[in-house]
């Protein structure tokens, strides 16, 4: 009877839905399939600022800026692991550019081309990759970053379209970021070269003021003034200022950088007091002052500064150029520049210099 039994109770375990679970609990587990990841580690760059007068151009491994420009060229190299046990498989060595070309007219509507390259593998996967760039940004929305399958050899770019809408100033911190996927491996996701600022406005009285523009607020633009250019006594006298004044206002190398004023309170205060109208005026001459009455540094702050008399055309001449130059560049109220005074004869002379009429 037991075992007649016992043939029973297996039978009925066998068929019963009861005892299903019983029956799976008891099978081997499924053998764990290994999970695949990746990494992705970008080469170091350097930052450097260009002058205001040359062109920014692609240098590998550095980060090229100037007011509204700039280009970043590295390398991005992605190394494979199979898990759990972190094993590594290989690497892709890719290299990247990235091209901004900021409007300071149009807020709306500036771009970063962006530039991919697979310059070798030792993991087979990562020669049918695909990557999408966007960008990284706060306010800003863009567009163009469609996928693209990264073949070996082959340079995948796109234009990203960026706009920072709205009409209030913001700053954010920006870079072109890479979403990369080799299957079966993990995504990696990256940001290509360091984050820049970029700063957008529609400040009044800064053309125009609606489309508004962007600019790199951290890189400090130079004005240029020639002393053999339409207002060149303007630029002898401050050549002479930067010289012999004790601050050397607005010499780069020599002295502190000037910071603009919007406030037209203080840039009235500043002609006052470097050229009340109690100095006589000579014939054709207008009193001419540095540092410049648009800035902080004037002479209603500042007891070092200078005053000279020049051709009163080329002191108008001077300032609308100036006016114009403060809104290619997008100074707002405490944005640093500096003055650069070109064609000085290499060897100095007061036989050089016209003769500067000193205020009394």
């Amino acid at each position: 009877m037991i075992k007649r039994g016992g043939i029973l109770l297996a039978a009925l375990v066998a068929v019963s839905p009861a005892f299903t679970g019983v029956a799976t609990a008891d099978a081997a587990p499924p053998t764990p399939q290994p999970r695949h990841s990746a990494t992705a580690q970008l080469t170091p760059l350097a930052t450097q600022n260009v002058a205001t007068d040359a062109a920014v151009t692609c240098t590998v491994g550095q980060v090229r800026t100037d007011r509204t420009s700039s280009c970043a060229s590295g390398g991005l190299r992605v190394d494979f692991y199979i898990e759990p046990e972190h094993q590594y498989e290989g690497s892709a060595n890719f290299a990247w550019t990235s091209s901004v070309q900021l409007d300071a007219r149009n807020r709306h509507r500036w771009t970063d081309k962006v530039t991919l390259r697979l310059l070798s593998t030792t993991v087979a996967a990562a020669e049918l990759g695909v990557a999408t760039v966007t960008e990284t940004c706060g306010h800003c929305t863009s567009t163009g970053g469609t996928p693209q399958i990264t073949t070996l050899g082959t340079t995948r770019s796109w234009d990203i379209v960026i706009d920072s809408p709205g009409s209030v100033t913001n700053t954010d911190a920006q870079a072109p970021h890479l979403n990369y996927e080799a299957a079966p491996y993990t995504p990696v996701s990256i940001d290509l070269g360091p984050k820049l600022n970029v700063r957008c406005d529609n400040t009044p009285r800064m053309s125009p003021a609606a489309a508004g523009g962007c600019v790199y607020p951290d890189y400090t633009p130079s004005y240029n003034i020639s002393v053999t250019g339409p207002f060149d006594q303007v630029a002898w006298h401050i050549d002479w200022a930067q010289h012999n004044l004790k601050n050397h206002w607005g010499w780069k190398g020599h002295g502190p950088a000037l910071t603009r004023t919007m406030k037209q309170a203080l840039i009235r205060a500043n002609r006052r007091t470097a050229c009340p109208s109690s100095i006589p005026r000579p014939p054709g001459k207008s009193c001419d002052e540095y540092p410049f009455a648009s800035t902080h540094q004037g002479a209603s702050v500042n007891p070092d500064f200078s005053c000279h008399m020049v051709p009163a055309a080329q002191n108008r001449l001077e300032g609308r150029a100036r006016q114009s130059w403060y809104n290619a560049n997008r100074l707002l109220e405490d944005d640093k520049f500096w003055v650069n005074v070109t064609n000085v004869p290499t060897v100095r002379s007061d036989a050089a210099m016209p003769p500067l009429v000193q205020c009394p």
